[in-house]
């Protein structure tokens, strides 16, 4: 997404160019740092294994589906999601969402070195083999979230929470890195 992004903007040089790459992933490592140092404070179990032991969760008004299989699950080569590894829930806690924590922060970083959100570009999934086009950043975070969790691996607390700690990672490093040089 971002190379798509970048190589189409004529006003940045190579020096430019450099400094967003920079920008973007200092940011997207920050929000994974604070991402996994809270997935393990907080140690929330995913979906899975919410549904499945639904009747242990000492909530009298829910039920247990010990059959329940995500979306996201070894057996959705019936989806035609086949072309890479086999999808699985990961073994480690659900909140907050690392996809999100990242992504969000490479978003709120373009959106901050461009001083817009509508920039449009397409992304290619290897794994669908499809293209997805946005018209605006924000649309594809949007994505990202309704995706992780129509997949059944991240409840939505996990995926919006984990958005904004990233957002707050790249508004952070705005302000305190990277300044331009006068």
């Amino acid at each position: 997404m971002t190379r798509e992004i970048v190589a189409t903007r004529p006003e940045l040089g190579i020096a430019d160019t450099a400094r967003l790459f920079a920008m973007e992933n200092m940011a997207a490592a920050d929000a994974y740092i604070g991402c996994w140092n809270d997935k393990y404070y907080w140690q929330n179990w995913r979906p899975i294994a919410a549904i499945r032991a639904g009747d242990a969760d000492g909530n009298p008004a829910t039920v247990g589906d010990p059959n329940w299989k995500p979306l996201f699950d070894p057996g959705a080569s019936e989806l035609g999601l086949n072309f890479g590894p086999p999808l699985a829930t990961p073994p480690f806690p659900d909140h907050p969402s690392a996809h999100s924590c990242s992504s969000s922060a490479i978003v709120h970083t373009l959106q901050n070195v461009f001083g817009t959100d509508k920039i449009s570009f397409s992304a290619y999934s290897p794994r669908t083999r499809t293209s997805r086009s946005f018209e605006r950043l924000s649309d594809a975070l949007k994505e990202i979230i309704d995706a992780r969790v129509w997949g059944g691996i991240h409840f939505r607390t996990a995926d919006v929470q984990g958005a904004v700690l990233g957002k707050k990672v790249a508004h952070y490093l705005n302000q305190h890195y990277f300044q331009p040089a006068n």
